[in-house]
């Protein structure tokens, strides 16, 4: 965080109520513990070429036909 972005905060922490104060802590607590976590690529090259020629050629039609077509009735 640059420091610009860590004074911005503060000054906006200093005029809330300590109620609020701690309800902002919790929230940047809860977000440390969602960090980003996931699989190294290398990881997953085991699944490379598991779908024939075929049935991609068919998903990519498929994707290029009904992609951003909005069906105004649907809900």
């Amino acid at each position: 965080m640059t420091s610009s972005t860590y004074n911005l905060i503060m000054k906006q922490l200093e005029h809330l109520p300590e109620e609020m104060q701690q309800k902002v802590l919790k929230y940047v607590k809860s977000l440390q513990k969602t960090g980003l976590k996931g699989v190294p690529g290398s990881s997953i090259t085991k699944f490379a070429g598991c779908i024939s020629a075929e049935d991609l050629e068919l998903m990519k039609k498929e994707i290029e036909s009904g992609c951003e077509k909005i069906d105004g009735d649907e809900w």
